[in-house]
């Protein structure tokens, strides 16, 4: 009976010390890159996470496209939203006609989710 004890002591502390070893990849941090030409610029960005199990692609595409639309400066935007919950990841798409126009998206749309990673593949073509 002494010995049973001491198993399932041995087998809880063990358990435990497994579940505390576990990875987790939310709280690391996160490569940012950026590559430039003269026509378009691609950036992957990453807020700090928040975890948020029950998020589908869609709630997140609404979200990004609910705080574009909330802002005067980037409402006529011809903007696109496609989001995948999944990697926590929108890639934004379209034409704006100026740096500071194409700025204010990117900082609405990593103010959507905390954790977002936002892929950046918008054109600046100034109006004519």
């Amino acid at each position: 009976m002494r010995n049973d004890f001491k198993v399932i002591i041995l087998g809880t502390v063990l358990g435990i010390g497994f579940a505390s070893c576990s990875p987790d990849n939310d709280n690391r941090a996160r490569e940012t890159t950026t590559t430039r030409d003269t026509t378009t610029t691609t950036t992957t960005t990453t807020a700090p996470a928040t975890p948020n199990p029950t998020l589908s692609s869609s709630d997140l595409e609404n979200a990004v496209k609910a705080k574009l639309q909330s802002d005067e400066q980037v409402r006529a935007a011809n903007i696109s939203v496609n989001a995948d919950a999944d990697k926590k990841e929108v890639t934004l798409s379209g034409t704006v006609t100026s740096q500071d126009q194409r700025k204010r998206v990117l900082d609405l749309a990593k103010e959507a989710h905390a954790g977002l990673t936002v892929n950046d593949k918008i054109y600046v073509k100034p109006a004519s």
